[in-house]
């Protein structure tokens, strides 16, 4: 079965978040975070996001056992940011497009209508999925900063907003009942 459906990260499952960067290879750790991220790096940041998980919002794509494949981040510290990550097994499928879309369809919904995302230049997905949804960059000694201003939500938006919820409450419990079945 694809991996197709994007849902909200609940708090108490940010543990899985911190899960998630630490699995990601060397390649991709540099591409999310702009250099080799080491686990204490990843530890000391996954704290501040735990401590203030009103201002990181995640967006996951799990696997069939609730792992964690692909997750998108938006930072509301200061400046909105949107970050991604793909396990390298992931890569290719299409995900880091879904969680995009459903970051912007919730900063919209939300009425953040602009931001930044900050890569490396030599990320050409990121880059490619900025060009797909109209996000302006510059680059800047090998980096790009995506300034970000997206339209005004409206009628659509929060039928897609209240749909797409839905489908990921469903998706999650889909994969999660069989289990609690299995265990009891």
């Amino acid at each position: 079965m694809p991996l197709q459906t994007v849902r909200r990260v609940l708090p108490h499952e940010y543990v899985k978040y911190r899960h998630h960067l630490k699995q990601l290879d060397a390649e991709s750790k540099i591409l999310r975070f702009g250099y080799p991220a080491t686990d204490t790096i990843i530890n000391q940041l996954c704290d501040r996001f735990e401590l203030n998980h009103t201002k990181h919002i995640l967006f996951c794509v799990e696997n069939n056992d609730l792992e964690f494949v692909a997750i998108g981040h938006i930072a509301l510290e200061g400046e909105m940011e949107l970050a991604f990550s793909v396990l390298d097994e992931y890569q290719g499928q299409g995900l880091g497009n879904l969680l995009m879309q459903r970051c912007i369809q919730w900063c919209r919904t939300h009425n953040i209508l602009s931001g930044c995302m900050v890569c490396l230049s030599a990320n050409s997905v990121i880059r490619h999925l900025c060009n797909k949804y109209g996000i302006s960059m510059q680059n800047d000694r090998g980096e790009t900063l995506a300034k970000i201003q997206f339209d005004r939500p409206d009628l659509s938006t929060y039928m897609h907003e209240a749909t797409d919820n839905n489908l990921g409450v469903v998706d999650y419990l889909g994969k999660r009942i069989p289990k609690l079945v299995a265990f009891v």
